[in-house]
């Protein structure tokens, strides 16, 4: 099992990082072709513990036989929640994005704070938009 992993403070910074982490890893690991679906998902995930979170955080990524985990971690005890926006709503589409493109995700609380994780499929790629 290979790994990645980023500590960041809670600032949109975190984000520009997280994407240079995907990209580096991604390349290192020749996986390029799922570089769009980790790509969003971390983005989505980083940003949305840099909003609701405020604490130091972790990205992590770790490659399985089957695709790329994901997982952010931070000090936050509460729990993502999957809503759909109305129409007009420019926010809360974070985890939707997430989950058009995971295979499976989730969050589990943790000693301390939470983990919120997305798991893609080997050859996910680029599929419909969100």
């Amino acid at each position: 099992m290979t790994e990645s992993t980023l500590h960041a403070a809670p600032q949109t910074e975190a984000v520009v990082r997280a994407r240079g982490l995907v990209v580096r890893t991604l390349r290192r690991w020749s996986l390029g072709d799922q570089e769009e679906p980790v790509m969003a998902i971390v983005a989505e995930l980083v940003a949305n513990a840099v909003r609701h979170a405020r604490t130091p955080l972790e990205v992590r990524l770790v490659r399985r036989p089957a695709g790329v985990r994901v997982e952010v971690r931070d000090r936050a005890s509460q729990l993502p929640r999957l809503s759909v926006p109305r129409l007009e709503e420019e926010e809360h589409r974070g985890l939707l994005i997430v989950d058009h493109y995971a295979s499976a995700w989730g969050a589990d609380l943790l000693p301390g704070g939470k983990v919120v994780w997305a798991e893609i499929s080997a050859g996910a790629g680029t599929s419909r938009p969100p």
